[in-house]
């Protein structure tokens, strides 16, 4: 089977219109700022696609641009902003600043990637709260495809705080079994072999072939990396979809992740017309 983000991405988008439209007949329209310091070219890649994401589900969407230790007032001065309801710290951050300092000062109501220590907390907790986008696709995806996490030996390989880390704790609120792995763990291979579902997110082109993979299991794609101007995973879908279920890069993941970003962006509209 061939886990495709297609679909799942459609019908999040589609209901995303939907309450767009409703809270503009509200006198409410979700406001997205991307607060960005620096000139890089991934981060505008990103941020073309952000935008165009955001014009065809009708929310409002502007480049925020910022230098040094004035991202903090700039943030800051989101936060306070009625008319803005959803805010992304674009990388790299000034180099002044610590990163962590910017997300404090980031108001969690406002934090729609989830990436603020009190949203992070609260995944801790099991509270509901803003998840990180890419750990909440791949649950969303998993759900979608009816993948049962009960009692299944879950594999994680990455422990990053947007993917690894908040995943594991997503997992084991499903009752999973969760291993994380990582660049120090002992005899990976083996690890990866024993998971019904394994999810990789390395960033290492394309790492996990057949071989990694035990027969029958999920496999989630989380890596992004570009080979030859062509975007591949970290998963040999070739290989791997011969005995395995496996999400496609691109087609996967990533189209979930940025509808679940424009899902947020709304939720965060309606929280804040609460205030």
């Amino acid at each position: 089977m061939i886990l495709s983000g297609a679909e799942l991405s459609k019908k999040i988008k589609s209901e995303t219109a939907e309450e767009v439209q409703r809270l503009k007949a509200e006198g409410i329209t979700p406001a997205l700022r991307c607060v960005v310091s620096g000139d890089d070219r991934a981060t505008d890649v990103y941020l073309n696609s952000i935008k165009k994401n955001c014009e065809k589900l009708g929310i409002d969407f502007a480049k925020v641009t910022t230098e040094g230790k004035k991202i903090i007032e700039d943030v800051k001065s989101l936060n306070d902003d009625p008319n803005v309801s959803g805010i992304m710290i674009m990388h790299p951050v000034p180099k002044e600043v610590d990163e962590l300092t910017v997300l404090e000062t980031l108001s969690p109501l406002k934090d729609v990637e989830g990436r603020t220590p009190q949203n992070l907390g609260k995944v801790l907790l099991g509270v509901k709260s803003f998840t990180p986008c890419t750990a909440q696709a791949v649950m969303e995806l998993l759900e979608y495809y009816e993948i049962d996490l009960k009692g299944a030996n879950v594999t994680i390989v990455g422990r990053s705080t947007t993917v690894g880390k908040p995943l594991s704790l997503m997992m084991l609120s499903k009752h999973a079994t969760v291993t994380v792995c990582h660049s120090k763990t002992r005899d990976l291979k083996e690890k990866t072999r024993n998971a019904d579902v394994l999810i990789a997110a390395v960033g290492k082109a394309k790492m996990f072939d057949a071989d990694w993979v035990k027969e029958g299991a999920v496999v989630v794609d989380v890596g992004i990396n570009v080979v030859d101007g062509k975007v591949v995973g970290d998963v040999d879908f070739d290989s791997v979809s011969q005995k395995a279920s496996v999400s496609k890069v691109p087609g996967g993941v990533g189209s979930v992740t940025s509808a679940i970003l424009m899902r947020n962006v709304v939720e965060a509209a309606k929280i804040n017309a609460k205030k």
